[in-house]
């Protein structure tokens, strides 16, 4: 369990209705005894380590993430949920509302957990049989330039496509933030979906398509990482793994209630 006392929510450049969110997160962390910068990347490089930082996905800080990492600093890091995401700058909505994911010391959920099935039932989200498509083409899922730029991959979507020609002749179908089309309509007859850590990668799996993925990905525990493997995609069980989503996404009242800060892993 995290105590709220020892953290530090950072407030970086986000839109008007995620910032009066994270306001309320913000004010319910400064009850608890814990500390909030808006704006200040450089007062965040320089919290003391026994401040645990809360950021999301902004490159300014992707040269000290590798320090913290590297000397064993923790940080909380965000982003929008795995399943339900729309609407989450405007909870709580009931049944309607979406979800934020909060990590310790990563970017997505890195082990499946021995938690039971009452969160993952509660979102109301199918999970699909495996689809086998033999003769399929490959969905090629690229991340926004914030995410690459974050991550260091900048022309990961061309790279990766020529890798994988290396290893298949199957048609390569890329895709991106910008692509209305939606995911369960790419996915329709493909072999495998493949991205770095696009969360297209969770939805395709949650609706049955297998991927490949970097390693930090939350789909690597269900999917492949090696690009050299893709004609032979795996089709594991998968029922721990989404009711383990579920314990790592919150809705705004759980993020300020203290659900959090229980659950966080």
């Amino acid at each position: 369990m995290i105590n709220p006392a020892n953290v530090c929510l950072f407030i970086g450049p986000v839109n008007k209705n995620k910032r009066k969110l994270f306001l309320r997160i913000a004010d319910s962390i400064q009850k608890a005894g814990g500390s909030v910068i808006d704006g200040d990347f450089e007062a965040v490089k320089t919290l003391p380590d026994d401040v645990i930082p809360i950021i999301g996905a902004s490159p300014e800080l992707s040269d000290s993430i590798d320090q913290w990492k590297a000397r064993g600093r923790n940080f909380i890091y965000w982003d929008r949920g795995y399943c339900r995401r729309t609407m989450a700058t405007r909870l709580p909505r009931g049944e309607e509302g979406g979800f934020y994911r909060w990590h310790l010391n990563c970017f997505q959920m890195r082990t499946i957990r021995n938690v039971n099935g009452d969160r993952w039932r509660e979102l109301k989200q199918p999970l699909s049989l495996w689809a086998v498509n033999p003769g399929g083409h490959i969905m090629l899922a690229a991340g926004s330039p914030t995410y690459e730029k974050f991550h260091r991959i900048e022309g990961w979507a061309e790279t990766t496509a020529a890798e994988l020609r290396k290893y298949t002749d199957r048609e390569i179908r890329v895709s991106d933030k910008e692509t209305l089309q939606p995911l369960s309509e790419r996915i329709k007859g493909a072999h495998a979906l493949v991205s770095h850590g696009s969360n297209a990668a969770v939805e395709a799996a949650i609706m049955g398509c297998p991927v490949f993925v970097y390693p930090g990905s939350a789909a690597a525990l269900i999917g492949k990482t090696d690009l050299s493997e893709i004609e032979t995609p795996v089709y594991p069980e998968r029922e721990q793994w989404v009711r383990s989503l579920a314990y790592s996404q919150f809705n705004e009242k759980e993020l300020i209630d203290g659900t959090l800060w229980r659950l966080c892993s």
